[in-house]
């Protein structure tokens, strides 16, 4: 049985995803190409009638020139592809007190204006 928030979720990144690359006046060939997949794939994720793969949405997000939190519309996400930096976050967040030691020797950040 599935599950239909599932569903509902899925049908609406579709329609986000076509919204983006209808903006940007972009085909689906050509968005495909890019995001190594093929049309016919994109057709199946625009209408909701495929599962978005997560290695397939950041490339689609790179495609568009969109950051996957705006393609899946969560802004508050951020995602790292540089594993170096990525293991480094993750060392920082679980150890607070690396974290703090590496706050304390960090120059000021300028407020922004």
């Amino acid at each position: 049985m599935r599950d239909p928030q599932a569903l509902a979720r899925r049908v609406e990144v579709g329609k986000r995803l076509r919204e983006l690359r209808s903006k940007r006046g972009r085909s689906q060939a050509d968005v495909s190409r890019s995001a190594g997949i093929t049309q016919a794939s994109l057709s199946n994720y625009e209408t909701g009638k495929r599962e978005l793969p997560l290695s397939t949405a950041l490339n689609l997000a790179a495609a568009l020139d969109v950051s996957f939190g705006d393609l899946m519309q969560v802004p508050d996400i951020i995602v790292l592809r540089d594993s170096k930096l990525g293991s480094a976050l993750r060392a920082l967040s679980d150890s607070p007190e690396l974290l703090e030691s590496v706050l304390q020797h960090a120059p000021p950040v300028a407020a922004a204006s």
